[in-house]
């Protein structure tokens, strides 16, 4: 099979994004109703983010361009669901979505990078995916105390316990580095000295 050429498969992504974006706007409109309109801010937003994207993939090649395209995408999909009515939610409640969907962003942006996933972006994505999980109850009032009375009280165990955490990881990474969950290639990126510090 002959291979196929770079510009090809450049129209082929920009074809495929293109495909995606229509299916996801008439989904949008069919979902809330014939007579809705759809809000042009956000489908402006999801176009700017699907245009960025598009740029990482084929020309720019940026790990920062890909997570802001995907990211701006994300965050104009959910306003345009939001504000149609196919998610039930106030326009108050996206936050937390979009902090569920930067985590996702962050593990898709390792993927790309680094053509697998890496310990070094896995934590973080874990981190922020539990804290938007943890932001969303508030914001739908799954927990009944409201964020500002939950923080007032439990604020410094949460801290302390954070900060905690931060310590025993940096200790058993110092000590126990063979047994941590990072690949052996992540050490290979290491300077002299942070190889030395690190005990490799």
């Amino acid at each position: 099979m002959k291979k196929i050429t770079v510009p090809v498969l450049n129209i082929l992504l920009a074809a495929g994004v293109v495909l995606v974006l229509a299916g996801l706007l008439l989904f949008s409109k069919f979902s809330a109703g014939l007579g809705v309109e759809l809000p042009t801010s956000s489908i402006i937003t999801m176009i700017f983010g699907a245009v960025i994207f598009y740029l990482a993939m084929t020309f720019i090649h940026w790990a920062i361009l890909f997570f802001l395209g995907l990211q701006v995408f994300c965050i104009g999909l959910c306003a345009t669901f939001v504000l149609t009515g196919v998610l039930p939610l106030g326009i108050e409640n996206l936050w937390p979505i979009v902090v569920l969907l930067s985590g996702i962003c962050l593990l898709l942006t390792c993927i790309f990078k680094h053509r697998k996933v890496r310990g070094v972006y896995l934590f973080p994505t874990i981190l922020i995916e539990a804290l938007g999980f943890i932001f969303l109850m508030f914001s739908l009032r799954v927990i009944k105390v409201s964020f500002s009375q939950f923080i007032s009280k439990w604020g410094p165990l949460i801290l302390i316990i954070a900060g905690a955490s931060l310590i025993g990881v940096f200790l058993w990474q110092r000590n126990f580095n063979d047994f941590f969950p990072y690949d052996k290639d992540e050490l290979s990126d290491l300077t002299d000295e942070e190889k030395e510090f690190y005990g490799e």
